[in-house]
């Protein structure tokens, strides 16, 4: 199978189709039976295998939270904008008292010495004003983001603090289930994606609306967990039953997402024809789906804050590379690793394609960040090689290293950064590829190692 084109990390795969259906309440009464038990039901298991999602009620006791909530109230963007606990009031559009450059939490390790980069300032890696990837906090006001009418602030931060990650991914219970619907050996999960809270909108705003897109990454199983009761139209987590059934069949690949011609297809056909779902619960519900599927931050029109969290899953298997993007310089084109660890520079501008001296990111907010080695194309049956409960679970969990600890990168904070800061900076690509010339570098994999011992 020939190596396909190479795509953008921080991408989604979505389309320019509006919502043809408002989406339907899934609150407790619709659940089939077992929601409130560890396992699955039959029904449970005909729910996941027909529409891709399944909800469990109560799977993490909810004062596991207490902890982080705490910090949560303590963090940057709650303080500058005045926010309170017991004043709902201060609750509202708080994105007008946040700065423009929000650079909390960050080392001084951008390319091995100094601090992460603001917009004006000089690179030696990279152009002026290049990007540097998710921050510790990314802060997105009103209409300015995805589907708008609310601000909305991602603390991926939080992700790799291991406190959090054992309430939320690492959770016994968590695991359990993630063994019986997707089968062992589970990777053991060293981060989430971090906490992402969807605040109450002002007049002043648009109209709150759906941001849908299916995430191109290479998430097997996806889990989202509620740190605060979520009610109807706050902003819950909005999915599309069975889309991941319909995308999973037009990508060339099974376990890397390889969109094709048919790709756009169906997502238009799924924007047309299936009606969303909006995840409705308490702290500690959990909605578990495919990571394939199709979602979005659900409309908020509520006075509440929505604050969950977002997890992804994969069983131990053989890797491929991570998925690297390189800045280029002086008005050359960003460039992306392909699945065979390469970037193909330009050799015809002014950007020195042999220069290794260049900013290398990965989208560090994600536990699952390499490439699948396996390139099988999909099968008939989505679940083809899933568990869905056909056998117990054993416990059948393993601590493979995360992405960056193979590659001896930087990711949990360290020295002054508070916890919940930290994040994966840029390395310079001569300490990661060789370059072989003609503007190719190759990326030297460390992904399996740890196998051989």
């Amino acid at each position: 199978m020939s190596t396909p084109i190479p795509i953008e990390p921080e991408s989604a795969f979505s389309g320019p189709y509006p919502p043809a259906h408002t989406p339907k309440f899934i609150t407790p009464d619709l659940d089939p039976p077992g929601a409130d038990q560890l396992g699955l039901t039959p029904q449970e298991i005909s729910q996941f295998r027909e529409l891709g999602f399944i909800i469990k009620r109560g799977l993490i006791p909810p004062h596991l939270f207490r902890d982080v909530m705490d910090l949560w109230w303590q963090q940057p963007p709650v303080v500058s904008a005045k926010m309170k606990p017991d004043d709902p009031a201060t609750w509202v559009a708080p994105g007008r008292h946040w700065p423009k450059d929000n650079r909390w939490g960050l080392a001084d390790n951008w390319m091995g010495q100094g601090p992460w980069p603001a917009a004006a300032d000089p690179r030696p890696g990279a152009d002026i004003g290049e990007r540097v990837g998710r921050l510790a906090h990314k802060l997105s006001i009103s209409s300015s983001d995805a589907g708008g009418g609310n601000d909305a602030w991602r603390w991926h931060g939080a992700g790799h603090d291991p406190a959090l990650v054992d309430v939320t991914s690492g959770h016994r219970k968590m695991l359990h289930m993630v063994e019986l619907l997707l089968g062992g050996p589970v990777k053991l999960p060293h981060r989430h994606r971090g906490i992402y809270s969807i605040f109450p909108a002002d007049e002043n705003t648009g109209p709150s609306e759906l941001a849908t897109h299916m995430d191109a990454n290479v998430t097997e199983l996806m889990a989202v967990t509620y740190l605060e009761d979520v009610g109807p139209q706050a902003g819950g987590f909005t999915v599309y039953p069975t889309s991941a059934h319909a995308l999973y069949h037009t990508s060339e690949q099974a376990l890397n997402w390889v969109p094709t011609k048919r790709s756009k297809a169906a997502y238009g056909d799924i924007m047309a024809n299936v009606q969303p779902v909006e995840f409705i619960g308490k702290a500690g519900d959990v909605m578990f789906c495919h990571g394939w599927t199709m979602h979005s931050r659900g409309i908020h029109d509520s006075d509440r804050i929505r604050i969950a969290t977002i997890h992804d899953f994969n069983r131990v298997k053989q890797r491929g590379h991570v998925l690297w993007t390189a800045a280029g310089k002086h008005g050359g084109p960003r460039v992306h690793c392909d699945m065979d660890g390469i970037f193909n520079f330009p050799t015809d501008t002014d950007d020195d394609p042999a220069d290794g001296m260049r900013e290398v990111t990965a989208k560090w907010i994600l536990d699952v960040n390499e490439f699948s080695h396996s390139r099988q194309p999909p099968r008939d049956d989505i679940f083809a090689e899933w568990n869905i409960g056909q056998y117990p679970v054993e416990g059948n969990v393993i601590a493979e290293p995360s992405w960056w600890e193979k590659y001896n990168l930087p990711m949990l904070p360290t020295g002054d950064v508070p916890r919940g800061g930290g994040g994966t900076p840029a390395v310079p690509l001569s300490d990661i590829a060789g370059y072989e010339g003609d503007g190719r570098w190759q990326v030297v994999s460390r992904a399996n190692d740890w196998m051989a011992g």
